[in-house]
């Protein structure tokens, strides 16, 4: 990991880990990364140049049944409702779920309680998201069937 963002990475992590009650590890770019969890494979994405900021993504689908172009449309449709953004893979069928949460002045490191108090709402966004999506996937797979 770059020695720039180790403070920054252990700071989230543990954080994180805190508050979500699950193990995590941080990587050679200093993302803090969470294994498999109830909503998917979860990663906090930091930027040393961006201390106060973070996005919290998490991998939640992966299937090669549906058609790509389905998974765009209904992850517009998503996008149109929704705080948390969900986005596809160019050339996959991977379906991911993010926010953007900014948690401190320009070049600053968040305040640890204001971080823990966004880390359930941000979740709750993400959840919504996936939630909504599963609803017009499931919508798509009855027109077909029908």
């Amino acid at each position: 990991m770059a020695d720039y963002n180790v403070k920054l990475s252990q700071f989230h992590q543990r954080v994180w880990q805190d508050e979500l009650e699950a193990p995590a590890t941080i990587d050679e770019y200093g993302w803090v990364q969470f294994g498999p969890t109830s909503l998917g494979e979860l990663s906090i994405i930091l930027r040393e140049y961006n201390p106060e900021g973070l996005k919290l993504e998490v991998l939640f689908f992966n299937d090669k049944t549906p058609l790509h172009d389905d998974l765009l449309r209904i992850c517009n449709r998503v996008n149109a409702q929704e705080d948390a953004q969900l986005f596809v893979s160019d050339n996959y069928n991977i379906v991911r779920a993010s926010i953007y949460l900014l948690l401190a002045e320009p070049g600053e490191m968040p305040d640890e309680g204001l971080l823990r108090a966004v880390i359930g709402p941000a979740i709750s966004k993400i959840k919504a998201a996936m939630d909504e999506f599963a609803s017009e996937l499931q919508k798509l797979d009855s027109e077909r069937t029908a």
